[in-house]
This record gives C-alpha cells, structure tokens and sequence, in this order.
C-alpha cells in the first residue's frame, strides 16, 4: 500500500468521525437571549464544509471552513476539517497549522492529534510526526492503518526492526491485507533479515499473485540468501582443504562453490574467483586422476583457462 493509500484511509476515518451534525435553532423567548448570528452563521459554514468535504470538492470545503474559523475562531472542529482539507490539497504545512490550532483549543482532540502526525509525516519532519501517532496509538490499539503509517515513518527514519514491528501488528490486524505483508517484507529486508522477508514476499504474493514488486523483491531477497549460502559453502570447503589438504573431493567441490561464486559477483571479482576455481580444479586433477570426477574438471580446466587469461 503507498504512502497516499495509507493517508486517504487514515484522514478517511478521521474525516468521518469529525463532522457535527447542524445545531438546531434556537427558538426565541422572553427568557432566554437571541442566538449570535455569527455563530449561527459560522455553524452552518462548517457544515457546508463538511459536505463539501465529503463529495470531495476540496477548494469549497477549503472556503467555507476558513469562513466558518473567520466567524468563530473557537470552533475546534473548522480547524480540524481544515487541517484534513489542507492535507487533501497536498499543502501539509498549512495543514500542520489548522491541527495546531484544533490541539490548542481542544488538547485531547484524538483525530486531530492522528491528522497532525500525518501533516508532519507529509513535510517530511519524521521525528514530530512519529512522536505524534505514538500518542495516537494507545487510544487507537487496533487500526491497522496506523500501525502501517508508523511503520512507515520507522522504515523511512531507517529503524527497520521497529518498523517491522509495526508492520506484523497491522498483518495480524488484517491479515488479508498483501499490500501490508510487502511492506512488512521491505522492513525485514532493510534489517537484513532475509527468511523473514522471503517469508513476507511469499505469503504476499499468496494473496495477490499479480503483485509484481513483490515478486521481483521476492526475487532479490532469494538471490541475496543464495549469496550468502554460496559464501558459506565456499567457506566451508576452504576450511575443509585447510584441514586435510589430501581430501581431493574437497577441493573439487571447492572449484565448483568459486565457480558458483563468481556467477554471483560483480565483473570485477569474477577473474580472481575463477582462477581460484581453475586451481582447485587442477589440484583435484593431481590428486585423484582417476576419480569419476576427473573427466568434468577435465572439462572445467578447458572452459575456466580462457576466462583467466
């Protein structure tokens, strides 16, 4: 899921819970004094705001809310949309401003404590908009869609661990969700937890098998765990040839394993690693001549001297 799905989700929920209903008038007595037309009018500004916000006309929902705050500066919920409005038209530090104002005049405010983190996330201060989807995140244990933009900002502020964090509370949360299993594997991926994200990009694919990025991660991610089998192996049978110098089958397998190597490596790396492939191989040729395997590293020596040359 992009950073703009996890928004609109996000400001969706907030935008839905924010709006008030219109306040019904007033109705005129001798006891009780006549409504100030400025917050009857501001009223119904918000509401028209909030409408407009909804069918998405986003520049007349931006009018009528600033109306509404222009008539009534106290009118927590103006300056709430607005801030959501202002995120809308991709103007985050306005945005950051109107959830400001909402926090000043109504400091428990949650969905606009939720809107704040998202304007700062949007300014690209990371620091400020984690700090303020953490406070959201108590009241809020279970959104999903929280825990993805937290996971998100962690992932972007390079804390890959405590971004996957995030991300495998969102897939338990909604485990249908592939868009969430690939970030959760991105995550993995930046902590160089390879079976986790190999895990992840399979069980994403598994629930959108036309999901193309992830399967070319997927793919990364298999080839950087081939890598490092690769270097294992070769390690291994170094220490093998170390060991017991005499055992011809090590070193053959040796000369295979720097083969496999250098069909991994960048060009640079590849003409030193077939020439310790190319001498493995002739030290298994010396040792057992007559072995099954004399005729493949036969054939290995005559592909590999070209290539050295």
């Amino acid at each position: 899921m992009t950073a703009a799905i996890v928004l609109a989700a996000l400001l969706a929920a907030a935008a839905a819970d924010s709006p008030a209903s219109p306040t019904a008038p007033v109705p005129p007595s001798t006891t009780a004094p006549a409504p100030d037309p400025r917050t009857q009018e501001a009223l119904q500004r918000y509401n028209a705001g909030v409408g407009a916000l909804q069918r998405r006309d986003l520049e007349y929902a931006l009018y009528q809310f600033r109306q509404a705050i222009r008539l009534n500066p106290a009118l927590t919920e103006a300056h709430h949309n607005l801030g959501i409005t202002l995120l809308e038209l991709r103007q985050p530090a306005q945005a950051v401003e109107a959830f400001t104002r909402a926090l000043e005049l109504s400091p428990e405010h949650l969905e606009a404590r939720l809107g704040l983190g998202l304007a700062y996330r949007a300014t690209g201060d990371l620091p400020r908009a984690i700090a303020e989807l953490t406070q959201v995140l108590p009241k809020k244990p279970d959104d999903p869609q929280l825990h993805v933009a937290l996971g998100d900002l962690y992932r972007k502020a390079r804390q890959p661990q405590t971004s996957a964090t995030h991300f495998r509370e969102a897939v338990r949360l909604a485990p249908g969700d592939a868009s969430i299993r690939f970030q959760l594997g991105l995550a993995h991926a930046d902590a160089g937890e390879t079976d986790q994200a190999i895990e992840a990009f399979r069980e994403a694919i598994g629930l959108h098998p036309d999901d193309a990025d992830a399967s070319y991660n997927l793919g990364v991610m298999v080839g950087e765990k081939i890598r490092a089998l690769v270097d294992e192996k070769v390690a291994a049978y170094r220490r093998a040839v170390e060991l017991r110098p005499t055992q011809a089958d090590a070193h053959y397998h040796l000369g295979v394993a720097y083969v496999q190597k250098a069909q991994l490596s960048r060009v640079e790396e590849k003409r030193a690693l077939l020439q310790l492939a190319l001498e493995e191989f002739r030290l298994f040729q010396q040792s057992a001549p007559q072995d099954p395997k004399a005729a493949a590293a036969t054939h290995n020596i005559r592909v590999l001297e070209p290539q050295v040359k």
